[in-house]
Parts: structure tokens; C-alpha cells; sequence
């Protein structure tokens, strides 16, 4: 057999640099540019104020050190703008560079107060690894914070399964004992016991809005740091059912999925009009995949127990279960006191409580908190 060599990579035009919908792909450019495998490296630093940043990154960064040029910005002009974007009026919110004397890139991208810092470079190019990984450490040094709690959202392109990190507030240092029930500690332990272990399961989070589902699912964030919490929001639940998520969690083992309102997922199938997303679950669960994958599911919902599929409430796949209720009238008052609010009577929710100086503050106008409330 004649054996063919390739003098040269084929590799694709400008063009295969943009999916379907027009998004740029860093990495299809990458290999436009230079033929080879692109390797990552990435920082995310705190900014206050991005345009300042940027400029100042960009002295750390020092891109005389291998010719790098300017090959696109991103910008959001005034009429584009929303209200939150104020921060990045007048300057470009996105920026990539690429080296002339190198096989190198580096893409910076403004967040809400971060910038992300991606550099992407051959691997078998050691002096660049090398200036990298010290400019990579001159960053983190020059702009170091205080790591806050992360956890991942899933997002979806072209066909494909991803993630987006996100920051969330600190709340590891909640006290449960005065947020919530008193029946609410065992379960609290046994949850707390379960996370660490290399395991799969279900932890079901039921009760009306306010009562302090998400804020718990925030301290278990801010507790248990080294592990992957992943959000899935309501629009994707149904892309559970899909082979590539499959896929997408063989490269997320022992992730825990959270999944808010979470109706459409655990209703029994006998009562669900669409297609069930429960089969899976009892896969992830507790099925062949599950000892393989220990991929552990967090579902909040507001219906009852009794419209749950039953199969989830099985024992050996169910890690906890709870009905979160308003505080007891005498928590009630205890924690309301502690917040400078005097005579407060009656059992509240915790949202009631932390909003009770609102104006017009009253039951009927509570509002849902979570992870999409801001």
C-alpha cells in the first residue's frame, strides 16, 4: 500500500471561522491561521471600570513582546446599549489580537465587572507556553480578589453542550438553624453528608416561592467550592433527552445538575402531556449510567408530592427530600427582631421577612426568588 504524506495541514478558509448563526469560534480561527491544534490558557480579572482594565491588562500583557496586532473588535453603541450596559458604553467590549511572530492569540472579553483573558497558542511552541504561563501569573497577581462561589450554566451552540461560569454571592456562613424549620437540620446533614460522596442521586427542594429553596442551593455553592454545580435553566430542560447531553455529562462526571422550577421534569408521566424527561433522570440516577457518571440532580418545584413521579422517591436514589414551609410563627419572630424589626407576628416566608420594611409591603405582592431573579 502507498503510504500518501502531507507536505501541509488542509485547513479551512476565514469563513469556517463562523457557525451556522454567525458566531465566531475562537478555535476555527485558530486553526485557520496557523494549521495546528490550538491549546488554552485563561485568566478572568476583577473590573470596576472594563475600559480602564483593558488598558491596563494590555500594559501587563506588554503585545510588542511578539508583535501582536489587532485582527477585531466588538463594540456597543448607544442605541444597542441597555440599561446594565453602561459599563461598556463608548469602547469595545471584545477584543482579539494575533501574533505575527508566533502562533499565538488572545481574545479579551468585558463581563459585568471582569474581563476574560483568553490566550490560545501551539503547544510544541515552548517559549510561548512559558511567556504565558508568566504573564498568565503576573495578572493573577497584579489583580487578585477574593474568590468568590461559582457555579455553571448550561448553554447550548450548534448542536453542542457547554458551560458559562458565573459568580454568586457568599453563603456559606447562613445560619439553618435560624433561617429555617426546625425539621429542616437532619435533612440539611444529610445533604451535606451526601455532596462530597461519589455518588448519584436526587435531592428534592419543594415549597411555595420565598421560602428559601434558592438561597439554600446558594450555601451549598458557597460550602462546597471544589465541586461543579451546574444550572440548567427551564428552556433546556427538554434537551435532556437529547444523545450530545449524554455526551456532555461524560465530560462533567460527578457534576451536580440544578434544576429550578422544575414541574415539567418530575411530574408523574401519567399526568405530563410532553414528552417525559423522568426516564432519564431514573438513568442518571439510578440507572447503568449512574455508579459510571455519579452525577447528583437537584430539583426545586412549588407543586405537591403527590403529583411527583413516584419512581424518583424510590429508595437508594433518593438522597433527601423537603417540604420548605414558612417559618414557624416564634422563627419568626426571633429572626425578624434580629433584622430590627419589632412586633412581627403571624409565620412568614423568608422573602416576607427580609422585605418587611418595603413600602406597601404586604402578602399578596411576594415575589419568586432564584437563580433568574436579580
Amino acid at each position: 500500500m502507498e503510504m500518501i504524506l502531507m507536505e501541509k495541514p488542509v485547513v479551512g478558509t476565514l469563513l469556517d471561522s463562523f457557525g451556522a448563526f454567525g458566531q465566531f469560534n475562537l478555535g476555527s480561527y485558530y486553526v485557520t491561521c496557523f494549521g495546528s491544534l490550538p491549546s488554552s490558557l485563561k485568566v478572568t480579572v476583577p473590573a470596576e471600570t472594563p475600559k480602564d482594565t483593558v488598558d491596563a491588562v494590555l500594559k501587563t500583557i506588554n503585545l510588542s513582546t511578539f508583535s501582536f496586532e489587532p485582527v477585531l473588535k466588538e463594540w456597543r453603541t448607544g442605541e444597542e446599549k441597555k440599561q446594565e450596559d453602561l459599563l461598556f458604553d463608548e469602547y469595545a467590549y471584545e477584543f482579539l489580537f494575533r501574533s505575527s511572530s508566533s502562533r499565538m492569540l488572545i481574545q479579551i472579553i468585558c463581563h459585568h465587572r471582569s474581563l476574560e483573558v483568553t490566550f490560545i497558542y501551539d503547544v510544541n511552541d515552548t517559549a510561548s507556553e512559558a511567556w504565558l504561563l508568566e504573564t498568565t501569573r503576573n495578572l493573577q497577581n497584579t489583580y487578585r480578589t477574593v474568590d468568590k462561589p461559582k457555579f455553571k450554566v448550561l448553554i447550548a451552540q450548534d448542536g453542542m453542550f457547554s458551560t458559562e461560569e458565573v459568580e454568586t454571592s457568599d453563603f456559606d456562613s447562613i445560619n439553618i438553624n435560624e433561617l429555617y424549620n426546625d425539621d429542616f437540620a437532619s435533612v440539611d446533614e444529610s445533604i451535606s453528608a451526601s455532596i462530597p460522596k461519589n455518588e448519584s442521586g436526587m435531592i428534592l427542594l419543594h415549597g411555595e416561592p420565598g421560602t428559601g429553596k434558592t438561597t439554600y442551593i446558594k450555601h451549598l455553592i458557597s460550602r462546597f467550592k471544589d465541586k461543579r454545580f451546574i444550572f440548567i435553566q427551564n428552556d433546556f430542560v427538554r434537551e435532556l433527552l437529547k444523545p450530545s447531553f449524554i455526551a456532555f455529562l461524560l465530560q462533567n462526571k460527578d457534576a451536580i445538575l440544578i434544576i429550578e422550577d422544575a414541574e415539567k421534569v418530575v411530574v408523574a408521566r401519567e399526568n405530563s402531556t410532553d414528552e417525559s424527561v423522568v426516564s432519564t433522570l431514573l438513568q442518571l440516577t439510578d440507572g447503568l449510567f449512574s455508579d459510571f457518571l455519579n452525577i447528583k440532580i437537584v430539583c426545586t418545584f412549588n407543586t405537591n408530592l403527590d403529583r411527583i413521579d413516584k419512581a424518583l422517591l424510590r429508595k437508594g436514589r433518593m438522597i433527601a427530600k423537603y417540604n420548605f414551609t414558612p417559618l414557624s410563627s416564634e422563627k419568626t419572630a426571633a429572626l425578624a427582631k434580629k433584622l430590627g424589626y419589632e412586633e412581627v407576628t403571624g409565620s412568614l416566608t423568608l422573602a416576607d421577612i427580609f422585605g418587611y420594611d418595603k413600602e406597601n409591603f404586604n402578602k399578596s405582592t411576594k415575589k419568586g426568588i432564584g437563580f433568574s431573579q436579580r
